[in-house]
């Protein structure tokens, strides 16, 4: 017996002093979650206890309330993968606030059946502390899911394959008026621990739609293992899942283009999942992702080739009805797979290439600048440029250096602010316009006032036009339409020194209300049409 004993001491000797290598505390627990040893800095940890051991007591008596969950779905998965981590959960402290500690835990199977936890507090860099979470799941929004998850992917440097499994789960509106609110919030709290736990990094889990889910994990059959699991998190509901996962790896595509398709085809997915049928949504990835991919191919030929062609509509004062600048719209010849030139860019968007593409369109637009200029016919142009652009630390040196070579065109030329959700780190956008602007360049916010964030965007950029959304010209010519908000915006411009752009101008009715509110400008098809010859006062 006493060899036996000898024995185990020294395996956990062992495994301690593993531990100790990247851990701060150490616990053994059993399978009901007593800790059986403790090492480390553990006074961290708990309540004050004047140097007494929490040998004896329950791990889960020292996790913050919140995230027992979490633990709880941790030694459940253990069963099945053996080692977890790292998961982020918090535990108690005496010092009056939690301590936020990524875990790893080791489970040995076996007559003695053990987990080995370590903990730490070293960051990780995952990033998901600056995304956006869902109140009631705590599992991140569609975007910062889609998001983050390109972002890891990107930053896999093992070579170990990666998958995203999305889940759809049926019976959550039954469960709530069976069991009520608080029974269906709780039940979602648990679904969310067992999703983030299985994830990258126990963070890379998202809620992408009602009833939909999604998380990015390291082996494959854990989309189908978290689909069974999902069935049992409650005994008193009747839950039915299907899971479909999507390898994010192939050898035929580089893994950046991989990760601009899987986000295009879950985006795809989540607007409108009734479009693909959820359990043939693999099959729908690989045809998606093939017909995404050729698309790629075209467009990027056409973006180094330069054979998309600009076409030129007028902004013209309401006051003296004289031409201020035309803005530069894009066309392709034949268009890519007989898109529109709005599909065209939602997708160079939607797959990452917008940044590219707003390179090569304003380098397009600078050259003609340019080639006016010697024919004696100086022109004004505003250049659509998406925030995607400025967060973008791939391309937006290349931007910025290409503008800042253009100092002799600069004051031709409106920087149109578009895509502006995607700012994410507004005190960098906004040192970057600035240093624009005393090049010689002015920077238009395009569709100003559907969204709360145009206010924030416009208190932190120093804008010289705003261009206001073509919906306040819905319903101007009916006789019960209050210009309230409208009006609003046009005095806050006012008091802050901005020139104001109407668009979807379409009739003269519109152009003079648009003037009678104070409004600068105005574009539409009252003032013409795109045209590949820009209008110019001659």
């Amino acid at each position: 017996m006493s060899a036996i004993i000898d024995d185990l001491r020294k395996e956990r000797e062992r495994f301690v002093a593993f531990a100790f290598a990247a851990a701060e505390i150490f616990f053994e627990i059993d399978t009901t979650g007593i800790i059986l040893f403790e090492g480390g800095a553990v006074e961290k940890v708990g309540p004050e206890r004047g140097g007494s051991s929490l040998v004896g007591t329950s791990i889960v008596d020292v996790i913050d309330n919140d995230d027992r969950d979490v633990f709880i779905a941790l030694k459940m998965h253990l069963e099945y993968k053996g080692r977890l981590g790292p998961i982020p959960i918090r535990f108690t402290s005496s010092v009056g606030h939690n301590l936020a500690l990524r875990l790893f835990a080791l489970h040995m199977p076996g007559a003695n059946s053990r987990t080995f936890l370590s903990l730490r507090s070293a960051p990780l860099g995952g990033g998901a502390g600056e995304q956006s979470t869902d109140k009631e799941t705590g599992l991140l929004t569609r975007d910062s899911f889609l998001n983050l998850a390109a972002t890891t992917m990107a930053e896999n440097t093992t070579h170990n394959s990666l998958y995203v499994t999305a889940v759809e789960i049926d019976g959550l509106d039954e469960a709530q008026k069976k069991f009520g609110p608080k029974f269906t919030h709780n039940l979602l709290g648990r679904m969310a621990a067992q999703l983030k736990t299985l994830s990258v990094d126990g963070e890379m889990a998202g809620q992408i739609g009602d009833k939909h889910f999604a998380f990015l994990h390291r082996t494959q059959g854990d989309g189908d293992y978290i689909g069974e699991s999902l069935k049992k998190v409650d005994d008193k509901v009747q839950l039915k899942t299907s899971v479909s996962t999507i390898a994010a790896d192939n050898e035929n595509i580089s893994e950046g283009q991989i990760l601009r398709t899987l986000s295009y085809v879950l985006s795809k997915f989540c607007e409108d999942s009734s479009s693909v049928d959820f359990d043939q949504l693999t099959a729908a990835y690989e045809t998606m992702a093939g017909e995404a991919q050729a698309r790629v191919t075209s467009m990027r030929s056409m973006i180094e080739s330069g054979s998309f062609k600009m076409a030129f509509q007028p902004v013209v004062s309401l006051v003296s009805s004289d031409i201020h600048h035309n803005e530069v719209l894009s066309r392709f010849e034949g268009s890519v797979d007989g898109d529109s030139p709005k599909d065209i860019i939602e997708f160079a968007e939607n797959v990452g290439m917008i940044e590219e593409f707003d390179i090569a369109l304003c380098k397009k637009a600078i050259d003609y600048i340019r080639k006016m200029k010697r024919l004696g016919e100086p022109l004004n142009l505003a250049v659509n440029l998406s925030g995607r652009t400025l967060e973008s630390s791939r391309f937006v040196d290349q931007f910025v250096s290409l503008l800042k070579d253009a100092k002799d065109v600069a004051r031709y030329i409106v920087l149109e602010l578009t895509e502006t959700k995607a700012i994410k780190n507004i005190e960098k956008a906004e040192a970057l316009l600035n240093d624009l602007k005393a090049t010689g360049y002015r920077v238009c916010l395009d569709d100003f006032g559907v969204g709360a964030s145009g206010y924030q965007y416009l208190r932190s950029f120093n804008v010289d036009y705003v261009k206001i959304n073509g919906s306040y010209m819905h319903d101007m010519d009916k006789p019960d339409y209050k210009p309230t908000f409208l009006l609003s915006i046009v005095r806050l411009c006012a008091d802050l020194n901005i020139k104001t752009i109407g668009q979807h101008v379409e009739t003269q009715f519109q152009a003079d209300f648009l003037k009678s509110l104070g409004v600068d400008f105005g574009q539409g098809y009252h003032y013409g049409r795109p045209d590949f010859s820009p209008k110019t006062n001659r």
